[in-house]
């Protein structure tokens, strides 16, 4: 008996596969394994390509600003600051860079000054600037919410308010796109704390699989997150990570060959004609017909396919252990193809271009004899529209234009 005059409960010998760090630790300060790119502290818009397509253009606005004043009844939100309007200019071109070193898909907006950005965890916000109609020489800037994790979003939105108020930007965390080798071992530590045993593995598949296999978009889409977290050595740990790529790799059994099919086709899926919600700011009651919907998840399962087969690949050209070749002869199927579509797709969907490319050097390195099926030009572009935008794209795309080279 307890003081309350309860019966205590015994302790489960078994918890969750894996557990959030995010619930349970600090912070965390994520890096990239590569080297930042030489122009990290001064990004400019490439004005040289070596191939056709331009680089992603800013709005005029932005070079030459025009408040609009803040409405009588605008709601404010939490999210705020306030600085001189002497100070816009320098703000702005803080805001760019902040919006570079989180490697944002960022939008950008006439009138009120604003900025749409997606993150590559999906967390969708607006930073949008105002002038104060108390204080002629002051400017208001929020940074609003629209979609995806609130903490997450939180994290984000500390970033961009510390930067505007003259945080220094080495302080500022990097998007969480790098595997930092020291976080492997703290990640390990948490997912002991469930047993990580073949049932459980085999048991978590299933739940997935349950979830993928039904007509619900919601269902699908919490299935597909899921595999993003499992196949995450960042989320679920390191050794847990590397079972679950290879039970996608190298299934065991009708539901994990069916799993690994299912991630591999929404990978490998063509979304370039598929409208772009990216920036649906009105939130999906503004679509108009089920077909629209269909199609703005269709996109969205493609994206979390894309980042579960980079993941894997990753995880298997790190661990050196997993058959990468023999998991492609299983499908006939052309992937390498496939993936530099989404290459090709750079200016209009980043993010899905940044694990395009992640995923084409976990390739390269899995299965050297693919380089050669690779098209450099295509990957240069890549690498020009993250130096302008987007640094985990940039540093990615770096890194693969070195493997080619080699």
């Amino acid at each position: 008996m307890n003081n309350n005059g309860s019966n205590s409960k015994t302790t489960p010998t078994s918890g969750p596969l894996f557990r959030s760090m995010a619930m349970i630790e600090p912070e965390p300060h994520f890096n990239f394994d590569q080297a930042p790119i030489k122009m990290l502290p001064q990004p400019t818009m490439a004005t040289e390509s070596a191939v056709s397509s331009p680089p992603l253009q800013l709005s005029d606005n932005w070079r030459n600003p025009q408040l609009t004043p803040i409405g009588l009844y605008y709601p404010l939100g939490n999210a705020q600051t306030r600085f001189s309007l002497g100070d816009l200019n320098q703000v702005l071109e803080t805001l760019r860079h902040v919006f570079f070193k989180l490697s944002l898909h960022t939008k950008y907006h006439n009138s009120p000054i604003s900025a749409e950005c997606q993150s590559m965890d999906q967390v969708t916000f607006e930073v949008v600037l105002f002038a104060s109609r108390d204080h002629d020489d002051q400017v208001i800037l929020e940074v609003s919410k629209r979609d995806g994790d609130s903490h997450l979003y939180q994290r984000y939105a500390r970033q961009i308010l510390s930067a505007v108020e003259g945080e220094p930007a080495d302080n500022m965390i990097n998007s969480p796109s790098g595997w930092n080798a020291n976080s492997f071992a703290q990640a390990d530590n948490i997912s002991r704390i469930g047993l990580c045993t073949d049932e459980s593995i085999n048991e978590a598949l299933e739940s997935v699989w349950n979830m993928l296999s039904t007509d619900r978009y919601d269902a699908r889409k919490l299935a597909l997150e899921c595999l993003t977290h499992m196949t995450d050595p960042n989320k679920s740990g390191w050794s847990t990570a590397k079972a679950f790529a290879e039970r996608l790799l190298h299934p065991n059994g009708l539901i994990q060959e069916q799993l690994s099919k299912f991630v591999l086709d929404y990978a490998s899926r063509d979304i370039s004609g598929m409208s772009d919600s990216l920036f649906d700011m009105n939130g999906m009651d503004d679509l108009e017909d089920s077909k629209s919907f269909e199609t703005y998840m269709e996109a969205d399962f493609g994206y979390l396919g894309l980042m579960t087969l980079s993941q894997t690949l990753q995880i298997a050209a790190v661990a050196k252990t997993l058959d990468v070749k023999s998991f492609l002869d299983m499908y006939s199927m052309d992937l390498v193809g496939s993936i530099m579509q989404k290459v090709d797709d750079v200016q209009q969907r980043p993010h899905h271009a940044y694990f395009a490319v992640q995923s084409l050097a976990a390739l390269c390195d899995c299965v050297p004899t693919l380089r050669c099926r690779i098209k450099g030009a295509h990957v240069q572009e890549a690498q020009l529209v993250g130096e302008s935008s987007h640094l985990a794209l940039a540093t990615i795309s770096e890194k693969l234009l070195v493997s080619l080279q080699a």
